[in-house]
């Protein structure tokens, strides 16, 4: 442990062994340890780690620190719900805080995020660290060799909704922590595709305009026990390009081993096969691009989730959670070519990706497909809970183990759609339009209209969950698709999909994706009927289509001799009226046609605006 520097008050003392975990060793040839004086103390560190900051302690303190160093610099990238500015740290030796002196820097940009959950708030304080160490020159390592953004409270408006009582499943800080979601009682990390939120729209903007090479989403575990403080998951399938893949493999392996030289144990993060039975091993599964750690591989962004476990002490992780960054970033800054090639790789696989080509809305577990690791558990057995009736697993952190467990990383397709070259969005859709800018896609507006064959989507017997979550009824429905000739009006959406964010764009406009627009009920009213026909006009049609057409005589004898059909009365008035001339045709007609080719010539267009 690094010793207290002589001028540190005795009050001080602990506070600073325990924070010298935290930072990687510096030899006393390569540079002198920097000696910290008292008001570049964390909060959490004063209080051995029985508070964190509040918003505006947060602030002050990262005021202090752009104070110290020239290579720090406080910004801020949007407003919250309730108000509250945003801020992000950016770390830079060359003072590259714009995204262009970045870009010019050629070093690699990492985004760390934390609070997304304001309770889960060790990436945090662990930041705020990692922060202090690198104003002080302390970190030379990290501050030389990258351009660090740092958002050190995500959730702003949920964190200052602090509260003893907010988090029962986590061992501190035990002074107090914020709340799970948003003013507006929104999850931010089930809100990256769908952006209702204006905190993530807010971050979309930022990610936009740095384009980071590596994102790192801090949070803290709910559920299971065992010995170990660091779980990760990274690399997930089906959302992450191959090259990525591959360079994390390369990057995360050897971090996690000086993590647990270090003394921490580590392990992927644990989501069991069989919630009773461990023995059947760990299942990270394949998540949906409404998490955030799926949603920038989309944009050949690597991802690393860090999930401190919530059973340690608050201080153990916090120093465990500074360690793995620590681990990581320093690999990074030091040979940042392969991150750059990988990324450039999936960038041009994903621009040049051929229409026709299947892409993966969804997939699911590869069971047949595992992998053994030595995992770090705690004994457990099965009781049953007097409170549920239901059994459940007790742990026992006085018997520690090592048991081989399987292991599921690798997921299989289980929704597809061919890759179009294009989408067209008619006009009179604002509410699409926003959701395509706030992800940066790029798009045009037809000057004027366009009658030609486009790929349509109908949806037919949709089904609408029971209650809303995140604030929106999601519904599913069966997805017809065809090739019509329709008329496109000006101001239609022209969308290419030749773009290195095309994977965005599909996700959002392909109703089948389990994150796309349809599917959080952005284009419901696409299946409702707006007029209706009166029974004393409808019998005498249906009689005489009856008359005339033996083959629909047939299909209502059918439906007759169905009796829960048979007692369907609107089933039954449906049946004839969508038969009749009088048929709104776009009912089930969904406001996205996709094009298999490029408009040839280019439209006449209209910048987006």
């Amino acid at each position: 442990m690094r010793p207290a520097p002589r001028s540190l008050p005795a009050a001080l003392v602990l506070p600073l062994v325990l924070s010298g975990l935290l930072a990687a060793p510096l030899a006393a040839e390569e540079r002198p340890l920097v000696p910290i004086q008292p008001d570049h103390w964390t909060k959490a560190e004063l209080n051995n780690f029985r508070g964190t900051p509040s918003y505006d302690e947060t602030l002050a303190f990262l005021r202090r620190l752009e104070k110290t160093s020239p290579f720090l610099s406080v910004a801020f990238y949007g407003t919250s719900a309730e108000g509250r500015p945003m801020p992000v740290v950016v770390a830079s030796k060359e003072k590259a805080f714009t995204p262009e002196a970045a870009a010019r820097s050629g070093k690699p940009v990492v985004l760390v995020l934390n609070g997304i959950h304001s309770g889960e708030v060790d990436g945090k304080d662990a930041c705020l660290i990692l922060l202090r160490d690198m104003a002080l020159g302390n970190r030379p390592d990290l501050l030389e060799t990258m351009t660090l953004l740092v958002v050190p409270i995500y959730n702003v408006d949920g964190h200052e909704r602090s509260s003893k009582w907010a988090r029962p499943n986590q061992d501190g800080p035990v002074d107090g922590m914020g709340f799970r979601t948003t003013a507006q009682g929104l999850d931010l990390n089930r809100d990256f595709l769908k952006a209702d939120a204006p905190e993530t729209r807010a971050l979309l903007s930022l990610v936009a305009a740095w384009d980071p090479d590596l994102f790192v989403d801090d949070h803290v575990t709910d559920g299971s026990d065992a010995q170990v403080t660091v779980t990760v998951s990274y690399g997930g399938e089906p959302a992450t390009p191959e090259p990525l893949r591959s360079w994390l493999e390369t990057v995360m392996r050897p971090a996690l081993a000086e993590v647990g030289e270090n003394g921490w144990k580590t392990s992927p993060y644990i989501e069991w096969v069989d919630p009773l039975d461990p023995h059947k091993g760990i299942d990270p599964g394949p998540t949906e691009p409404r998490y955030g750690t799926c949603y920038m591989p989309l944009r050949s962004i690597p991802s690393v989730l860090v999930e401190m476990h919530a059973l340690k002490p608050y201080g153990e992780r916090v120093r465990a959670n500074a360690a793995f960054l620590s681990a990581l970033l320093s690999r990074v800054g030091r040979d940042p070519a392969p991150l750059k090639a990988a990324r450039a790789a999936a960038k041009a696989a994903t621009k040049g990706a051929r229409p026709g080509t299947p892409f993966v809305l969804a997939g699911e577990t590869d069971l047949s497909r595992p992998e053994t690791i030595d995992f770090p558990a705690y004994a457990w057995e099965q009781v049953v809970s007097p409170v549920t009736g239901r059994p459940r697993l007790v742990y026992d952190p006085k018997t520690p183990m090592t048991i081989p467990l399987p292991f599921y990383r690798h997921a299989k397709a289980t929704v597809t759609a061919p890759r179009p070259a294009a989408y067209l969005v008619p006009a009179g859709w604002p509410g699409i339009e926003e959701k395509l800018a706030a992800h940066g896609l790029r798009f045009t507006k037809l000057a004027a209209p366009r009658t030609l064959p486009v790929g349509t989507y109908r949806a037919s017997d949709a089904k609408f969950a029971p209650a809303s979550y995140q604030g929106r009824v999601r519904l599913t429905a069966r997805i017809a698709r065809a090739v019509e000739t329709r008329t496109v009006p000006a101001g239609s959406l022209y969308v290419p999909l030749d773009d290195p964010l095309a994977p965005v764009a599909i996700h959002l406009l392909e109703p089948e994706g389990p994150d796309s627009l349809f599917a959080w009920g952005l284009m419901s009213s696409a299946l409702e009927t707006k007029e209706y026909i009166d029974a004393r006009v409808l019998e005498p049609l249906a009689v005489k289509m009856l008359a005339e057409d033996p083959k629909l005589a047939a299909e209502w004898k059918a439906l007759l001799d169905d009796p829960k059909r048979a007692a369907d009365a609107r089933a039954r008035h449906r049946f004839f009226y969508a038969r009749t001339p009088y048929w709104d045709e776009s009912v089930g007609l969904l406001p996205v046609y996709r094009l298999d080719a490029p408009l040839e010539p280019t439209p006449p267009a209209a910048p987006a605006p």
